[in-house]
């Protein structure tokens, strides 16, 4: 019987990790906020409130290495091709500060599109940088990624 239990869990669990939304395989903790899909949406996970330009992105366990390329972008999602996205390397940790971007330049005010990159998967999210002069409508950029991607 435990041999059977065993077998059931094994079939199980793997299927449980599965269940993850395509576009955030991990969870990605900004300024405190967790990034989490909302219902319709599985291209990007929000970070609903505006973010310090210095603020903390953190995983749940350390990786051996973690890439963060932040996209300035508009409301609606289209990437603002004149600007450079903001790149973030380490190594062998769980967490990092917006502001440890390569080219030691702070994120400017604004919505980005970011690809958090750990142990081979890629969680994308989308935040605010700075006060929140006007609640963002995530929706936007949603409908915009939608119809780039055909869908």
């Amino acid at each position: 019987m435990k041999t059977v239990a065993a077998l059931l869990v094994s079939f199980v669990l793997p299927l449980a990790a599965e269940e993850r939304p395509l576009f955030l395989p991990f969870d990605v903790t900004l300024g405190g906020q967790k990034a989490e899909m909302a219902d319709g949406n599985d291209l990007f996970a929000p970070i609903e409130e505006p973010v310090k330009a210095d603020a903390v992105l953190e995983l749940e366990a350390e990786v051996p290495m973690l890439i963060v390329n932040a996209f300035p972008c508009k409301e609606d999602g289209t990437v603002v091709e004149s600007q450079a996205a903001a790149v973030i390397f380490a190594k062998d940790t769980k967490q990092v500060k917006l502001s440890d971007t390569m080219d030691k330049k702070k994120l400017e005010p604004g919505n980005y599109l970011a690809n958090v990159v750990a142990n081979g998967k890629t969680s994308r999210i989308v935040f605010q940088v700075g006060e929140a002069k006007k609640k963002v409508d995530f929706s936007k950029i949603l409908g915009f990624l939608k119809k780039k991607a055909g869908g």
